[in-house]
């Protein structure tokens, strides 16, 4: 497989184990995650096998309870394979949202916004940077809609920015179902676009926290889409 891609389940095991770069992190982190993931090490010791179908780990309350910091699923269109990431930083700047930098074991990084993927690292065909403040606009009862600056690298070593026309759309209220709960959210999508060139976005927001609970983003032309679901805080 890929490396660019290699988010896999048996990277699940240890991607949870923590280090002092976790905001949310601490010396019991390992030990827990441990604990946690004793029965996923089980059921990934005969994963890979040629022609087999990706493995997919059904996490439990139990589980995400004795797992400290936060819990990101992530399933890229191009393997649909599942791995979980662990929040290891978080920052405020001059822009509106909170960056929030997830990782795999083997450092590949995905970095949202305020749950906005704006950039990634490691995954080949990365994207270097995404403006977010049109699609925030858009996280209301009115939609709305702009252009989004995306800077995404090129396989010589450069990279190409693109101006993309984006429109929001309200979908209207939905639940999901969040492993053993049922989480009320409003439902947008983005629809992009430049000349012949476009992607489209879906976006699940909880109701009340306005938290980025579900979505599935463009991550570039390299890795397609990914669908993003957040287990836990």
């Amino acid at each position: 497989m890929m490396r660019t891609i290699r988010l896999t389940a048996a990277i699940s095991v240890v991607a949870l184990a923590g280090c002092s770069s976790n905001p949310e992190g601490g010396d019991t982190t390992l030990l827990a995650s441990r604990a946690l993931f004793d029965s996923i090490r089980e059921r990934t010791s005969g994963a890979g096998d040629a022609g087999g179908a990706p493995l997919r780990i059904d996490v439990t309350r139990q589980q995400l309870d004795q797992t400290p910091g936060s819990v990101m699923q992530v399933i890229p269109d191009t393997t649909k394979t599942q791995d979980f990431l662990r929040l290891i930083a978080r920052r405020d700047d001059s822009y509106p949202g909170t960056v929030e930098v997830w990782q795999s074991s083997d450092n590949l990084q995905v970095i949202l916004r305020n749950g906005v993927l704006v950039g990634t690292k490691g995954l080949g065909g990365d994207i270097r940077s995404a403006e977010a403040v049109t699609t925030f606009a858009g996280f209301d009862d009115q939609g709305g809609g702009g252009q989004r600056l995306i800077t995404v690298d090129r396989t010589n070593g450069t990279a190409q920015t693109t101006a993309f026309a984006c429109d929001m759309t309200q979908l209207g209220r939905e639940t999901i179902q969040i492993v053993d709960q049922r989480v009320a959210t409003y439902r947008m999508r983005e629809e992009c676009s430049y000349g012949q060139a476009g992607f489209t976005n879906e976006y699940w927001v909880e109701t009340g926290s306005g938290k980025m609970r579900k979505s599935r983003q463009w991550a570039g032309p390299t890795l397609g889409y990914m669908d993003f679901l957040r287990l836990k805080g």
